[in-house]
């Protein structure tokens, strides 16, 4: 069985510790795992989800990269639909908060609008609740961000 088909087997029957195995083994696996987070079933949605917040305390780097790209993903810019992306956000958020600290000031740029701002104020709420005062930096840096750009 193949690294796309052990995630996929894993994910299905919620075995995360089969998952947090196949990860170790192979950061390919995370590819696989993010391409499960745009299924429709939810519980699949859920559990690669769960799975690419496992991955952050293997391949940190890898992921803080996956969470970069979901930010893009979510900005109008991008002209992508990334309606899952906050779902995978609050799973890194639960698992390892530190690694998204550097990105709060663009997922509160996102807040503004509005189908995100619930869920991505709440991904900034589980990292400050870790680290407060980097929280409370990058809100500062967020909000001179939108004063530069005439959102204020």
């Amino acid at each position: 069985m193949g690294v796309r088909e052990r995630v996929a087997e894993a994910v299905r029957l919620r075995r995360f510790d089969d998952l947090a195995a196949v990860v170790a083994a192979d950061k390919r696996a995370l590819r696989h795992l993010v391409a499960l987070t745009y299924r429709p079933e939810p519980g699949v949605r859920a559990a690669a989800a769960r799975g690419v917040a496992l991955a952050s305390r293997l391949h940190p780097k890898l992921v803080l990269e996956v969470a970069r790209r979901l930010v893009w993903a979510m900005n109008d810019e991008s002209g992508t639909h990334a309606v899952t992306a906050p779902e995978v956000l609050r799973a890194i958020a639960e698992e390892s908060p530190r690694l998204l600290q550097p990105l709060v000031p663009s997922l509160l740029g996102l807040t503004a609008d509005p189908g995100l701002r619930e869920a991505l104020v709440e991904v900034v709420r589980i990292v400050a609740r870790h680290d407060p005062k980097a929280a409370v930096d990058g809100m500062a840096r967020a909000i001179t961000s939108c004063e530069r750009k005439g959102l204020s």
